[in-house]
This record gives structure tokens, sequence and C-alpha cells, in this order.
């Protein structure tokens, strides 16, 4: 015998149900995919050709709320476009590590998981965002960005959970991803556990969203805002040195 729901499933349809009661679940074999009723995503660009990608939403927030960290001497990776647009006056000197000379404002090149070129006890800030999980040796990385800060130093940390795979530039590179579990476990090999501070951003529909390349103007903010840790889309982590 059918339920109530079936039966008023057979006189109203599955998006007026939704409005009604936003906790509606479709029965099996009644669910309606719609334009997501496809083998291939909107976007394979992270969504930049459709508004900009979605979860730059959360690692943009997360630096904005932890502005006043990115402060004196900077070390970020690749460039230092987010030391400047968070840190502004308050940074006193910016530095950028590369992994080889394609960018000529770099002041380091190396790699971030074996860099003696990186002066122990240096920096105020390391910012290194979406980068770990390009870097085989990640916890030697880690161990770098530890070596690296004063102490009361912080490194701001980003890293992706849920995620297409890049083919492209980052194809051979692409080579970890994360749960916030596993960033704890692997920060807290070099900083205090009470000096970490881990948080987690995404809900399924977001990171469907995101699976499906589209762009961060298709959703809106509640969407974006509300955090089901199912669907860990970022992880995002700021850890002092004592």
């Amino acid at each position: 015998m059918r339920g109530p729901q079936s039966r008023l499933k057979r006189f109203i349809p599955n998006v007026v149900l939704k409005k009604i009661n936003k906790n509606f679940i479709p029965l099996p074999g009644e669910v309606r995919l719609g334009d997501l009723d496809r083998t291939s995503p909107l976007s394979k660009q992270f969504g930049y050709d459709r508004g900009g990608p979605v979860d730059r939403y959360y690692i943009e927030n997360f630096l904005e709320r932890h502005r006043g960290l990115i402060k004196g001497r900077v070390l970020e990776i690749g460039d230092n476009e987010y030391t400047l647009r968070y840190g502004g006056a308050n940074v006193q000197q910016s530095d950028i590590l590369h992994i080889n000379d394609r960018n000529p404002k770099a002041t380091f090149i190396g790699d971030l998981s074996n860099a003696p070129i990186l002066p122990d006890n240096t920096f105020d800030c390391v910012v290194l965002t979406q980068t770990l999980h390009l870097i085989f040796n990640h916890l030697q990385a880690l161990q770098t960005c530890y070596r690296v800060l004063k102490p009361g130093g912080t490194l701001l940390l980003t890293v992706p959970g849920i995620s297409h795979i890049d083919q492209g530039e980052w194809k051979d590179i692409w080579l970890w991803s994360y749960t916030q579990s596993s960033i704890k476990r692997m920060l807290s090999e070099m900083f205090l556990k009470e000096n970490i501070e881990t948080q987690v951003h995404g809900n399924v529909l977001v990171a469907t969203a995101f699976l499906y390349g589209m762009g961060l103007p298709e959703l809106k903010k509640s969407q974006m805002d509300e955090t089901d840790p199912h669907y860990q889309v970022i992880i995002t982590a700021s850890a002092m040195k004592s």
C-alpha cells in the first residue's frame, strides 16, 4: 500500500511540494534531474566561464575573516595576490615562493616540500591556498611552513575536498584531496592542537554545483552558507606557531 506522500504526489508536482515543505524528498523513481540529467558537466573550467568558481567563495571569505593575521613579512606561494588584497598596508614585506622562474616577481624559487632557501623563523604569515594538493610530499611542505614561521606567526591554509580533477595544466601533479580530519592530523604533526583551527565548507547542493561546473552567481548566498560536514568542498585551517 502506498503512503500519503505518494497519494499526494499523484496530484501535485515535485516543485510545488518542495515549496510547501523544504524537507520534501521525492520517492524512488520520482526524482526529477532537470538540467543535471547528463553525464557531462556544464563546464570543465571550474566555473570560471560561468561567473567564477564556487569554491573561491569559501577561500576568499576565510582570508577576509583572517585579514588581521596577514601582516608583517608574508610568504605566499605562486603569487602574492591574496597577500596584497587582504594584508594591504599591514604587510611590510611580501615574498613569493614559486616552483620555477616563470613568475619574475618571485623572491624565492623552489619546492615548498624541500626549500632550504627559505630562512627559519622569518615570516609572520604564510598564505597557502589551493596548493598543498599539488605537492607529493605534502607533509614535508607543512613542516617547511612551520619552520619558516616566526614564533606567533600563522599559516593560513585552504585545500580541496570534493572537486573535479583538472586535466589541463595541473593534470599530472593533482595528487591529493582532503578531509577536515586529515588536515587536523597533518597539522598536529608540528603545530600544537590548541593552536589549530579548522573548518569545513559546503553541502550536497554546493558539491553538486561545483562538480557540474556551475558558477558562483548561479547559487544563492543562503545556499552557499549552509554547511553539511558530509560534503566537504573546501577545508580551511589556521595554525599558529608557538
